[in-house]
């Protein structure tokens, strides 16, 4: 608990993401989840690849002695996040790449607490992990990669740096009070891949403009710029994503359900159906 309370006052989150969304808990708190379906042209190896992605989105109670979920919410030192699962299934020829990344934030200050990634591409696995201690991140991989097998360090991140990684729930945590606005921050590369990663935090420039419906973000970087369209009102979904590299994301489904009671085979059919389990349009 020590080490996260440090890391949350050294590392201030900039004024222009606030703790808000996370914070809702008319929305976060019956324990049910976002699951948002893309269809999805991602890049792979200089081409696009058709897919679906699925981003899942829920509040669950968080130990910082484990570092994991825990069953009772009421275990002393337990605090609350929001997690973020970003699952994509890529086809590659005639072998896929299957991805998994998790991020957690703190929903009182919203600041990233853990990441986590598991890949595999048909040929070896690789994990990823990053957990923040004090001021600094502690970094650590396990590839099936020549010259990076294990490893890990520590990295210390600049007090605006963000991953690249965050951003799917990030730009949803802006604070869309007045209708338009820029302002600076650092970014990190994405780590959704099989190598080890060098992470160096860069200018990025965050730019937003809201309309009657919808709100245009726009995230440039040293890859170039992100767009994504987020609906005009909370919880701000984000209905498309287009990346610097050439990706692109388009939501398809959204529903807010509880996971636990679908399970069975035909539940993803029998979910899509309900239109109780489904966002407005």
């Amino acid at each position: 608990m020590l080490a996260l309370s440090v890391c949350a006052v050294a590392r201030h989150a900039s004024a222009q993401f606030t703790p808000a969304l996370l914070q809702n808990d008319s929305y976060w708190g019956d324990g049910k989840a976002e699951f948002n379906f893309y269809d999805a042209q991602i890049i792979r190896e200089g081409q696009p690849r058709q897919c679906e992605v699925l981003h899942i989105a829920l509040r669950e109670p968080f130990d910082p002695k484990q570092w994991v979920k825990v069953d009772d919410w009421k275990k002393p030192g337990v605090i609350p996040v929001v997690k973020l699962n970003q699952i994509l299934n890529v086809p590659v020829g005639v072998y896929i790449h299957q991805q998994m990344h998790s991020a957690y934030w703190r929903i009182d200050n919203g600041m990233l607490l853990k990441w986590s990634l598991t890949h595999n591409d048909s040929f070896g696995n690789t994990f990823k992990e990053v957990r923040c201690f004090g001021q600094q991140l502690a970094f650590n991989w396990h590839t099936y990669l020549e010259g990076t097998a294990d490893g890990n360090e520590n990295i210390t991140p600049p007090a605006n740096g963000y991953f690249y990684d965050e951003l799917p729930l990030r730009v949803r945590t802006i604070d869309f009070s007045k209708p338009t606005g820029e302002f600076e921050i650092q970014i990190a590369p994405t780590v959704i891949h099989a190598k080890k990663d060098t992470i160096v935090f860069k200018p990025a420039k965050v730019k937003f403009n809201a309309r009657e419906r919808k709100i245009d973000v726009s995230v440039q970087h040293s890859g170039g710029t992100d767009r994504f369209v987020l609906d005009g009102n909370f919880p701000y979904l984000l209905r498309e994503w287009n990346a610097a590299d050439g990706s692109h994301l388009k939501l398809k489904n959204s529903l807010k359900m509880d996971y636990w009671n679908y399970s069975k085979n035909g539940d993803r059919e029998r979910a899509l159906k309900n239109p109780m389990l489904g966002h407005p349009d």
